[in-house]
């Protein structure tokens, strides 16, 4: 009896952890589409983006906005009420390199990316603290 209560609380562990991974398969307007949101280290981000153009999505206030930003990167502030709308503006066939301060509200953007339907999603974790710490650009 132990035996079965030990490997039925194992089992609803289990579930419980694998059900708070994010899904790499989500439904959009256009049906059910594979995207995966490529989770990178300032390091990796910065390689990636300059061997593959696409657009620098910061999704900071206005006010963080203004202190410090990678170098051409677009506002879409992920606090404003028509953020989802916003993004729709982006083409969604070009590389989407998102970043906020420390990469929850970017996660969180990414995912909202992914489920509008767009495919390659670069998500910066740990931010733009993380991008400063290996002292690449900022701009002002």
């Amino acid at each position: 009896m132990h035996k079965l209560i030990t490997t039925l609380a194992l089992l609803l562990a289990l579930f419980a952890v694998a059900s708070c991974q994010p899904k790499d398969t989500v439904n959009s307007d256009s049906g059910t589409v594979k995207t995966k949101i490529h989770r990178l280290k300032a390091d990796e981000f910065y390689k990636i983006s300059t061997e593959t153009p696409g657009i620098f999505l910061d999704v900071r206030t206005q006010a963080e906005f203004n202190q410090a930003k990678l170098p051409n990167a677009v506002l879409m502030d992920i606090y404003k009420a028509d953020f989802e709308q916003q993004i729709h503006t982006l083409p969604k066939d070009e590389a989407i390199y998102v970043y906020c301060t420390v990469g929850a509200r970017s996660m969180q953007a990414a995912r909202l990316l992914q489920k509008h339907g767009f495919e390659k999603i670069y998500n910066l974790e740990g931010g733009i603290m993380d991008w400063a710490r290996y002292r690449y650009p900022i701009t002002q």
